[in-house]
């Protein structure tokens, strides 16, 4: 009986050569990837090819097909975060006993965008959301919010479980206010595509902020901000450090890892206003305890702790 190939999805909507990118493929036990792929995607928003022994033709006629029982997962990092992204991905596998192998490998010559799309499809998400690429959008729908993301390089397309977790607790956030939303502020560190601080404008907080460290995708937020029509309620600027951010916020999101969100304690609950909410993803379901515990340590405290495939989301108000 034969056995289907893992789904392709693999994507760089802005280079067609990807000069760009490092490719990093991981070698792992195919029992260990449902385990591994939240990472890999996190590290990896550009795209992650997944290939087993089925993917390619027999291992007599293909030297590069992967051995029978073995996944090769494909990341495409930029240059400057390939060390980290090995270190951590290393560091994973060796804190779960999962035999990997580990290497950087030449990027063929493709067309990232066109492959990638065709992977890519709108989902409905909890009650209300439905989030649309920008180049399949739909009619209105009675009752729905949409968003459309043309994520570009900026990871937040809604696919993986902390973006997913962080727009579900937006949303529930949205819902238990008792005042009027358009008089409330909210803050995205990390901003990615934009499609957190979209979402929270679009459910009526009156301006948003984000905030991201890669200057494309930036770039990328901003071309969301115009799909969604809320370009003149969001602003974002290029930036790691909520310092450089004025002013409180009643809503702070950051959808980050744990090791850029530990360190980040101190700073990022100055800015939450008093009785406001902070919401934290990015996070595995393990690291729950040691940031709750680094967060609380600064005046928050946790309200709702959420896990999905082994990601997690965490809600805090301030005392």
């Amino acid at each position: 009986m034969s056995k289907a190939a893992p789904c392709l999805c693999v994507w760089n909507p802005f280079m067609t050569d990807a000069v760009d990118s490092i490719a990093l493929q991981l070698t792992v036990p195919e029992t260990a990837v449902d385990g591994l792929t939240g990472l890999c995607w996190l590290l990896s928003p550009r795209g992650v090819l997944l290939e087993d022994a089925f993917t390619l033709t027999s291992q007599a006629e293909n030297r590069d097909a992967v051995p029978v029982g073995q996944t090769r997962v494909t990341l495409y990092v930029p240059p400057a975060e390939a060390e980290s992204a090995q270190a951590l991905l290393t560091s994973t596998c060796a804190a779960a006993q999962i035999p990997a192998q580990l290497q950087q490998v030449p990027l063929p010559n493709e067309d990232w965008n066109r492959v990638w799309k065709l992977h890519y499809k709108p989902f409905n998400l909890g009650k209300h959301l439905r989030i649309e690429p920008a180049w399949l959008v739909e009619p209105e729908a009675a009752g729905t919010i949409r968003l459309v993301v043309d994520p570009g390089l900026a990871f937040g397309t809604g696919t993986h479980e902390t973006t997913r977790l962080c727009l579900q607790a937006v949303e529930q956030w949205a819902a238990v206010q008792t005042g009027d939303l358009a008089q409330i502020a909210m803050l995205d560190v990390g901003t990615g595509s934009g499609v957190l601080g979209i979402l929270a404008v679009r459910l009526g907080v009156g301006r948003a902020v984000g905030t991201e460290i890669e200057r494309d995708a930036v770039a990328s937020a901003q071309r969301n901000l115009e799909l969604n029509g809320v370009a003149d309620k969001m602003t974002l600027h290029h930036t790691g450090d909520p310092r450089d951010i004025s002013g409180k916020f009643q809503l702070v999101v950051a959808n980050i890892l744990s090791s850029v969100l530990l360190p980040m304690a101190p700073n990022l609950t100055r800015k939450v206003a008093p009785h406001g909410t902070l919401i934290l993803s990015g996070l595995l379901a393990r690291e729950l305890p040691a940031v709750t515990t680094a967060y609380a340590r600064h005046g928050l405290q946790p309200v709702e702790q959420v896990t999905e495939n082994g990601w997690a989301a965490l809600t805090m108000r301030r005392r």
